[in-house]
């Protein structure tokens, strides 16, 4: 099914493409730069993104871009930063954690600082959402998740990483939970070293998680009764191996 509908995804993502090659002014450009090995590249990758490593065209792309990261990055910076939300932002946000370096690391934190956008109220009486306001809050997020996953793609970036990650969740703003969330998978146990780097309000992201309280009776009730059954299901299994 995913293969019948990423011809109008890519039809939406090409415009931004092109936007952003022409916004870049390199001298010796070609006349046509749907053309340039560059671009040829991005395109297939996004338009195999959802097939991934499957994809033998998908690697090829991939693999030149990881040695064209600075140039690539450059190409995308334009639907990243200036283009409205869409699922082709989306799909460029998601590409660069893929192939990026410390440029990409640069543009996404550049990204993720840009003011948080405004959803436009709907209609009186209707049920309708901003889509585009929804596709760009997506982008925002994925920023964040790129960032982390260019450290497991590039060891040598952690360090670099995880200091945009931290500086992200300082700013205590929407992308708080995302960047924390990140540093915890990144760093493990390392995770609780961070404590000096925030305030008594970021206290609940470094403590286990524990249920409310209202669930402890319900949690326990659940378990006595897995408990029970489990072993009315011993039980059964030895008399049916004593039967035998």
């Amino acid at each position: 099914m995913m293969g019948k509908v990423w011809f109008p995804w890519w039809a939406a993502v090409l415009p931004l493409l092109l936007v952003a090659t022409q916004s870049i002014g390199v001298a010796d450009a070609p006349s046509s730069v749907e053309h340039r090995p560059l671009t040829h590249h991005l395109g297939r990758a996004i338009s195999q993104l959802d097939q991934g490593s499957r994809s033998p065209e998908y690697t090829e792309s991939l693999a030149y871009l990881k040695l064209h990261a600075r140039e690539a990055v450059t190409e995308l910076s334009a639907p990243v930063l200036r283009e409205p939300g869409s699922l082709g932002k989306w799909q460029v946000t998601y590409l660069i954690g893929e192939f990026g370096d410390e440029s990409a690391i640069d543009l996404l934190r550049i990204f993720m600082e840009q003011p948080k956008p405004r959803a436009q109220p709907a209609r009186e009486g209707s049920h309708a959402t901003d889509l585009q306001f929804t596709e760009e809050m997506n982008s925002r997020f994925q920023a964040v998740s790129s960032t982390a996953r260019i450290a497991s793609h590039r060891p040598e970036l952690r360090d670099q990483v995880v200091e945009t990650l931290i500086a992200t969740a300082q700013r205590g703003d929407f992308l708080e939970d995302s960047a924390m969330f990140e540093l915890q998978k990144l760093l493990g146990d390392e995770f609780q070293s961070l404590r000096g780097y925030f305030g008594p309000e970021a206290s609940r992201h470094f403590e286990p998680f524990m249920p409310p309280p209202q669930w402890h009776g319900l949690l326990a009730r659940r378990m006595e009764k897995h408990r029970r059954e489990e072993q009315a299901l011993r039980e059964k299994r030895r008399s049916l191996c004593e039967a035998k």
